[in-house]
């Protein structure tokens, strides 16, 4: 069996794959042929997949594939007419407009040669620095901060520092989920070397379910928190004042406003959100000679002060003298494939390639290096800027590759509107379906995971092969194809590229070029700027800095380790914060809540790659809005309510927005979600995941109800934490169609779509109970209710030839159904067995999936635990009941929380609950033995 080596199409962590096939001729590949494994040689996981990692051969059965360029009318055209088109409209605009007035929109799911091409078209001979990506919304403060502080967008430390770090920091970072390889190494690291993990996190996550200790902190107080303990290290004399002297500068000016909190550290504590002795525990980590490794990730970086806040985490480890040095110092965990790769070769606005700025003699090196007169000459606008730059009209064409803005980006109605002014809209993507894709004017078919081949960089610098194994089907293309494409219809110079390995090479000359003329620069790839293209193909994962092809499969750098910075005087900067009285608003009247969003554990971005893969889908089928129960009371909500989410300043205008009616479809729907009674969140905060569109659901996804607001430095949207309202959607009647459904959704207030393993449900809600019996009901439909549990279930089905086609099940509260089983229902025969076989179904109920890897349930969880319960009383008694035994035992056996690990702390805290509920039965049936001997 031969096999392919790849990487991971999902976050930063960048895992290896091993794509194994049956079929000798990979030419004559089919999905059926393949097994995927992680790859035990890849220095980023050594073998270890998560469950989305573990399902990318299920995402290549896409519902519908793009595989034409497309007009937005639908019409198929061809590449040469298509490139033409895009070619003569970008010219035009640009002759009567200007250069800036044309803007493309990047993706960190692009590759690097992706991005290096259509930053020389843009910034190289378009001369418009317009060209921003979807880093932006993830990554870019934390990249104005290592600016800032080193110089230089360089995340000095690597993934080993993990095994040597005797307490590792996580703070805004659900890691558990969104990156659960490298938590399930934090977590064996924690085991090996007793190392402590700290969790800071306003909200009791995954991740802050395994910590030793977990600081739920004020949102917005990370700044205040870690400033505080600058102040404290000084204090306490731990800081290091030779190294500060020789390779820093800055300390003078900032320590007097750290010291103005630390000097008070019950005052501080009580602006921070938590107890004087769990400010005084974290901040004792510090000062005990341990090392101490920090990382963060969204929660940090989607914040107003986000670029401040990485800075005043920098500022401890530098006045510790930890940066560059072995289980210590600042760590950015990156939440794309190839953000950092993107950002290697200038894919943000506000930077050119090889990490150069817009100084004059960058501009000149670049302008020779791409034989143009010039390159863009100034910054170019950032994604919200840019965005509404297309509102008002002066960017007039856009083009738009591998992301969804119009879920992605904040006041999502705003970016719908704008695309559907915007004269010229570009999407180049794998699928029509998408929210974006939908607004195109010409749609463009990109080459996806398994078909594309290139390079990606990850979260520690490591430089990976992304090598196709599919055949492209249709006319699907590379990226950096398409836009050379375009540009030598513009009748540019310079893309003659053939292939994927002659783009990698002359970026690799640039970095030398650049390298070789500013030495300060730490950035540099130059040791592959003479890869043949057996050499590329067969490159091995590689961390930069690349000087020498020696260096080929080099791993574990570190770099700053001599104290030598990427700054003008080589010091690193210590920068005196602005935003400490600028912190978000944590204070909410009673009517409104504090809306944060992230990732759920089984999805990734707007879904559309994950989206129709039947075991991502089943742990979470609907969007949820998580809130604690007091605050549920307080707002007149219960556990299973549908409510819509507005933002307070934009309430009303949203609301009006819903009748505007614009050229291009863009109905405008509120935000909505099914409530969810959760004590692990703070009273005034509600979470919902960022996944959900229009694409899958009657209503918006969360950014609807998130405005533009952003870190002035970084330009990177606030989408934590900003208030919203949520109002209660009377349900007359909700439940699930299974079968054939009615695509128009009339009479409707919700409607889901979930995926699965054969066909699709519907998860459907009605405001009006006519409505509900009316939708889908035909001449020949049969409907009867009947009653259970005190709960009546209306049921209608619709039939060809007595063959059920369509299954719709309602009740006025919410129906726990087992789906996969119902859906089996579809095609039968429709007689008295039928129905009291599907009566039974619906008796049965549902158990909710807790593990996606193993298909394991709640239900089997609480079987499992409570065998193991019986077990050990009756082998040795109550005094000897031992719940981490029995945790132990049941997920040997049913392999809950083994294989990625992701759903750990959801399968603990499920056997919890169900232990304690048969220790609560031993107590009530022996009183003194349970107190004596369990507790």
């Amino acid at each position: 069996m031969s096999a392919i080596q790849s990487t991971c199409a999902y976050c930063g962590v960048g895992c290896g794959v091993s794509v194994s096939s049956t079929q000798a001729d990979w030419e004559k590949v089919e999905r059926a042929n393949l097994t995927l494994t992680g790859d035990i040689n890849h220095p980023a996981n050594h073998g270890h997949l998560c469950a989305k990692g573990e399902r990318l051969l299920d995402s290549l059965a896409q519902p519908n594939v793009l595989r034409y360029p497309m007009l937005r009318s639908g019409k198929p055209i061809n590449w040469d007419d298509a490139s033409s088109l895009i070619a003569d409209k970008f010219a035009n605009t640009i002759a009567e407009f200007g250069p800036d007035s044309v803007a493309l929109y990047l993706s960190g799911q692009l590759l690097t040669e992706d991005y290096y091409v259509a930053n020389k078209f843009a910034k190289g001979y378009l001369k418009t620095a317009n060209v921003d990506t979807n880093s932006r919304l993830c990554m870019s403060s934390a990249v104005s901060a290592m600016q800032g502080s080193f110089g230089e967008d360089v995340v000095p430390g690597c993934y080993d520092d993990i095994e040597h770090a005797d307490v590792i920091v996580l703070i805004g970072a659900n890691t558990a989920w969104t990156h659960p390889v490298l938590f399930q190494r934090i977590l064996a690291a924690k085991k090996a070397n007793h190392s402590q993990l700290v969790v800071i996190d306003p909200i009791a996550t995954a991740t802050a379910k395994q910590a030793d200790i977990h600081l739920a902190i004020k949102p917005g107080a990370d700044l205040a928190l870690f400033h505080g303990l600058l102040g404290f290290l000084a204090d306490s004399n731990s800081v290091n004042h030779d190294f500060i002297a020789a390779h820093t500068q800055g300390y003078n000016e900032i320590i007097e406003s750290a010291q103005q909190l630390s000097c008070n550290l019950a005052s501080l504590a009580k602006q921070v959100g938590v107890s004087l002795a769990a400010l005084t525990q974290f901040y004792q980590l510090f000062i005990n000679d341990n090392k101490v490794l920090t990382a963060s990730c969204q929660g940090v970086n989607q914040s107003v002060i986000g670029t401040e806040i990485t800075q005043a985490i920098i500022h401890c480890h530098l006045a510790l003298g930890h940066i560059g040095q072995a289980g210590c110092g600042f760590f950015s965990l990156t939440g794309q494939p190839n953000a950092m790769g993107g950002r290697e070769v200038g894919g943000l606005a506000t930077q050119l390639a090889c990490h150069m700025g817009f100084s004059a003699p960058e501009q000149q090196l670049l302008a020779n290096f791409w034989q143009v007169d010039a390159v863009a000459n100034k910054k170019g606008l950032a994604a919200v800027d840019m965005f509404d730059a297309l509102a008002e009209g002066t960017i007039k064409a856009i083009w738009i590759m591998g992301t969804n803005p119009v879920v992605s980006l904040p006041n999502s109605n705003k970016i719908a509107q704008a695309l559907a002014d915007c004269p010229f809209v570009v999407v180049s993507e794998i699928t029509p379906d998408s929210d974006t894709a939908k607004l195109a004017d010409v749609l463009l078919p990109a080459q996806g995971w398994s078909e594309k081949c290139g390079t990606v960089t990850n979260s520690e610098r490591t430089i990976s092969r992304q090598r196709g194994f599919m055949i492209p089907k249709g006319q699907s293309k590379p990226d950096w194809w398409a836009i050379s494409r375009v540009a030598q219809k513009m009748g540019f110079q310079g893309f003659e590229f053939k292939t994927n390995a002659s783009v990698f090479k002359e970026f690799a000359c640039l970095s030398a070029q650049v390298k070789q003329t500013f030495a300060g620069k730490v950035f540099d790839i130059s040791g592959l700027a003479n890869l043949t293209q057996q050499e590329y193909d067969n490159l091995a994962p590689t961390q930069w800095p690349i000087a020498s092809a020696e260096h080929i499969g080099q791993t574990g750098l570190r770099l700053f380790s001599q104290g030598v910075f990427a700054t003008p005087s080589a010091k690193a900067q210590f920068i005196v914060p602005k935003g400490l009285n600028a912190a978000e608003t944590t204070d909410t009247a009673e009517t409104t809540v504090l809306l944060n969003s992230g990732r759920s554990r089984d999805q990734w971005h707007t879904m559309t790659r994950t989206g129709h893969i039947a075991s991502l889908r089943a742990s979470i089928p609907e969007p949820i809005i998580q809130l604690h129960p007091n605050k549920l009371v307080s707002l007149l909500l219960t556990d299973g309510d549908l409510v819509s989410i507005d933002a307070i300043n934009d309430m009303q205008a949203n609301r009006s927005a819903q009748t505007c009616t614009v050229q291009k479809n863009t109905e405008q729907k509120m935000a909505t979600a099914r409530v969810v009674a959760d004590e692990g969140m703070p009273e005034n905060i509600a979470f919902m995941s960022m996944h959900w569109s229009a694409q899958f659901s009657l209503g918006k996804g969360v950014n609807q109800a998130i405005d533009n607001r952003v870190d002035p430095l970084s330009q990177q949207p606030g989408f934590k934490c900003q208030p919203v309202i949520l109002t209660r959607i009377e349900l007359a009647l909700q439940g699930v169609v299974f079968g054939l459904h009615d695509p128009a959704a009339d009479g409707l207030c919700w409607q889901v779509a979930q995926t699965l393993s054969s066909g699709v449900c519907h998860h459907v809600g009605f405001s009006y109970s006519e409505k509900s019996f009316t939708y889908q009901a035909t001449p020949h439909s049969l409907s009867w209710s009947f009653t259970y549990d005190n709960q009546c279930f209306y049921i209608q089905c619709n039939m060809v030839k007595n063959n059920v086609t369509a299954l719709k099940i309602l009740s006025s509260s919410q129906i726990g159904l087992a789906l996969e089983p119902l859906n089996g229902f579809i095609g039968k025969q429709l007689d008295s067995a039928f129905i009291k076989q599907l009566h039974q179904q619906i008796q049965a109920g549902n158990s909710p999936l807790v593990c996606a890897c193993t298909g394991v349930t709640e239900a089997q969880i609480a079987d499992e635990i409570n065998a193991q319960f019986d077990q050990q009383m009756f082998n040795d008694g109550l005094k000897k009941l031992i719940f981490v035994n029995a945790l132990d035992n049941t997920q040997s056996t049913l392999g809950c929380g083994r294989q990625c690990g992701s759903c750990n702390s959801e399968v603990k805290q499920c056997a919890q609950n169900h232990w304690q509920q048969a220790l609560s039965y031993i107590e009530l049936e022996y009183p003194n033995a349970a107190k004596e001997d369990v507790a």
